[in-house]
């Protein structure tokens, strides 16, 4: 009688171990996901808002409605949404196939 009870331990330990791993492998991805689209969109923000919006914008810019070139405070601003809201992307695109 106890040996079957060690097996059905041993089979829901290693369940309980794969849905950690793979809690943890998600919440690892989603972590460096919202990195890496941090770093790239400083960057990004900050020198193609200069070359971009001049161009697409003239009159707004000469009115000062859109500064032509993009501080790095307001770059960050801007990467702080756009790494949030990547971040919720894999939690949320999961959550569905789930369904």
């Amino acid at each position: 009688m106890e040996e079957p009870r060690n097996e059905v331990e041993k089979q829901m330990a290693e369940e309980v171990e794969k849905r950690v791993t793979k809690g943890v492998t998600s919440g690892v991805t989603i972590l460096v996901t919202v990195i890496v689209t941090f770093v790239i969109s400083i960057v990004v923000f900050k020198f193609v808002w200069a070359w971009v919006v001049p161009d697409l914008f003239p009159g707004a810019v000469e009115e000062g409605l859109i500064v032509a070139d993009l501080t790095w405070l307001a770059s960050l601003k801007l990467a702080v949404l756009v790494a949030s809201l990547s971040g919720l992307y894999p939690a949320l695109s999961e959550a569905f196939n789930r369904q």
